[in-house]
C-alpha cells in the first residue's frame, strides 16, 4: 500500500490573533457566575481556586497562563487562545470549546472526572494518555499529534477531525464515531475497537497493519 501523503491543513480564520497592548486582567473575585466575559487578556497570567459556573469567555487570550485548583462547569470558550495552559488539579465538567486554539495542554494533571467538548478547534499536542473520556466531543477540529495512548473514548464523537501523527494505542474506541476523520492511524488489533464507525477511503487505512497486498 502506498504511504498517505499528509493533508494540508488549514487554520480557521476566525480563531484570535495573539493579543498585544493589552493590560493583563485582574481576577478580584473567587467565583464568577452567569457572566459574560469578552476579549479578556491574560497571557503568562495564573488563576488559582477561583470558580466559573456556566460563564462565557469570547475571544479572550490565556496564552501559556497557569489554570490551578480552578473549577469549570457549564462554561463555553469562543474563538479564544488557550495556547500552552497549566490546568493542575483544575476540573472541566461539561466544558465546550468552540473555534478555540489550544495547543499543547496537558489534561492529565487536570482533576478528574473531565467532560469536554471540542468544536472548530486546534488541539495539536495535546495529551490525554489514560483518561476516561466517554462520549467527548471533538468534532471538525485539527488534532495533530495528539497523545491518546490508553486513553478510553467509548462512544466519543470524532467526526470529520484530522488526527496526523495522533497516537492511538491501548486506546478504547469502542461505538467511537471516526466518520469522515482523517489521517488517523490506527492499528485494529492493538486498539478496542468494537461497532466503531469508520468512513471509506479513509478507512482502508485500518488494513496498513496486516502484511497485505491491496489491488
Amino acid at each position: 500500500m502506498d504511504k498517505k501523503k499528509p493533508a494540508k491543513t488549514s487554520i480557521p480564520a476566525t480563531l484570535p490573533e495573539t493579543a498585544q497592548g493589552q493590560e493583563p486582567h485582574a481576577w478580584t473575585e473567587k467565583s464568577y457566575e452567569d457572566r459574560e466575559l469578552a476579549a479578556m487578556s491574560c497571557p503568562d497570567g495564573d488563576l488559582n481556586d477561583i470558580d466559573f459556573f456556566r460563564c462565557r469567555f469570547e475571544g479572550c487570550q490565556f496564552v501559556r497562563s497557569s489554570f490551578r485548583g480552578c473549577r469549570f462547569e457549564q462554561c463555553v470558550f469562543e474563538r479564544c487562545d488557550l495556547s500552552l495552559i497549566r490546568v493542575t488539579d483544575s476540573q472541566f465538567v461539561g466544558v465546550r470549546f468552540l473555534k478555540t486554539k489550544m495547543l499543547g495542554i496537558d489534561w492529565t494533571v487536570a482533576a478528574l472526572p473531565l467532560s469536554l467538548a471540542f468544536l472548530e478547534s486546534i488541539v495539536n499536542h495535546s495529551i490525554f494518555v489514560g483518561l476516561s473520556l466517554q462520549k467527548m466531543e471533538m468534532v471538525q477540529c485539527t488534532a495533530q499529534d495528539v497523545d491518546f495512548t490508553r486513553t478510553n473514548l467509548t462512544r466519543a464523537n470524532l467526526t470529520e477531525t484530522d488526527f496526523l501523527c495522533s497516537r492511538f494505542a491501548d486506546t478504547n474506541l469502542s461505538y467511537a464515531d471516526l466518520s469522515k476523520a482523517t489521517n488517523y492511524s490506527i492499528h485494529p488489533t492493538m486498539n478496542r475497537l468494537k461497532k466503531t464507525v469508520f468512513s471509506l477511503p479513509e478507512a482502508v487505512s485500518l488494513l496498513s497493519a496486516f502484511d497485505i497486498v491491496l489491488k
